[in-house]
């Protein structure tokens, strides 16, 4: 029941991100919904017809099978989801089919890969060679990692794919290219890492702990009220999911001083060079879409400090399962070059066109 009302509560969440979206339109919206229910009505015909296959069938084999066909349509409704409910807006520029793309985005798909292999090997070898009944919790672990990496790396794959054609696009014909020599990039990086560090604190527990009593009071109902099994357990639960949001509340609200020095030596390895194309922007070694389901290009102004940048403030909306959607900034600040101020009038027209819900205001 508890999973019912997180769902319920995810749903609500996700549609208060979509409706908070520039993208957002009736008429697309009809067409998700249509499109998400048959693809929902064609994985549900898929089980029940492997039920009916199955049916007088070992139970290793109905429930390998069931196994398949859960992953095939958990794949299946994302693939869908992501191809056919995007706006035209959002999809990444087309190319000719024999363009090469670039891997800057896909590599961090690799080292996800790596990340789940080493996890399914420490837990799978001890599961193998512990002749006792507690190799199954060994077991059981590597095979539900297992699970999320079939899952997860496709997904990540085709997403970050997206963005590397994106990137491509963005720097085979951008709107502008900006590039720096090595003394200019070395000075914005030591920048941007003091202007970092010199942010103050967004959370300090002894003085912003009421925040979180009524979303803790919330779950902890739930999880009384609907969730099944004893006391005990239920409260080690509400313990656990109340001390992990805590502890993130704590990490991410740290101010920006224990991550200038790791700014820094990112921003060194990034290529001296900022691009701005109908996609996106690449700067620092990030690609950054200006509209997509999920971020999209807020405002873009001049920060006159010096030396003088152009600042683009981004939103990213995260659906919240335990409450209101959260709405992460994101700013990105790119060095304008000396002689390049007339630049500034191109992104001007072009990003008033692309973004019209953003405030533009670089000319």
């Amino acid at each position: 029941m508890i999973q019912l009302v997180f769902a319920v509560v995810f749903l609500f969440s996700a549609w208060g991100a979509w409706r908070h979206n520039p993208l957002y339109s009736r008429r697309s919206t009809l067409h998700s919904i249509a499109v998400v229910l048959l693809a929902i009505a064609g994985a549900i015909a898929l089980i029940v017809a492997v039920v009916k296959l199955t049916e007088g069938r070992s139970p290793a084999v109905s429930f390998s099978a069931i196994g398949v066909v859960i992953v095939v349509d958990t794949l299946t409704l994302i693939f869908v989801i992501q191809t056919f409910t995007a706006p035209l807006e959002a999809k990444p520029t087309s190319l000719p089919h024999a363009t090469k793309l670039v891997t800057t985005n896909r590599v961090r798909v690799y080292k996800w890969a790596r990340v789940f292999a080493i996890i399914i090997l420490v837990f799978a070898i001890p599961g193998v060679l512990i002749p006792r009944d507690i190799r199954y919790v060994f077991l059981s672990i590597a095979g539900l990692t297992a699970f999320l990496a079939v899952i997860l790396l496709p997904v990540l794959y085709w997403t970050n794919r997206g963005f590397d054609q994106s990137l491509t696009a963005l720097e085979l014909g951008p709107w502008v290219h900006w590039q720096y020599t090595p003394e200019q990039w070395t000075a914005w990086c030591n920048v941007q890492a003091e202007r970092l560090k010199a942010t103050p604190p967004t959370f300090v527990l002894r003085r912003h702990w009421h925040r979180f009593l009524w979303p803790f009071g919330a779950i902890a109902i739930g999880v009384y009220v609907f969730c099944p099994g004893g006391w005990l357990w239920k409260t080690v639960y509400i313990v656990a999911v109340c001390g992990a949001i805590l502890v993130m509340a704590v990490l991410g609200g740290r101010g920006g001083a224990p991550h200038a020095d790791k700014l820094r030596a990112q921003l060194l390895r990034a290529n001296p060079e900022a691009y701005f194309g109908r996609d996106g922007i690449f700067c620092d070694g990030v690609f950054t879409p200006w509209l997509n389901v999920s971020t999209y290009l807020v405002s873009a102004t001049i920060d006159d400090r010096q030396p003088r940048s152009a600042m683009f403030n981004f939103e990213r909306s995260v659906p919240n399962p335990y409450g209101p959607t959260q709405i992460i900034p994101i700013h990105q600040a790119v060095l304008i070059p000396n002689g390049k101020e007339s630049d500034l009038a191109r992104l001007q027209q072009e990003l008033t066109a692309r973004c019209p819900g953003a405030q533009i205001s670089l000319a």
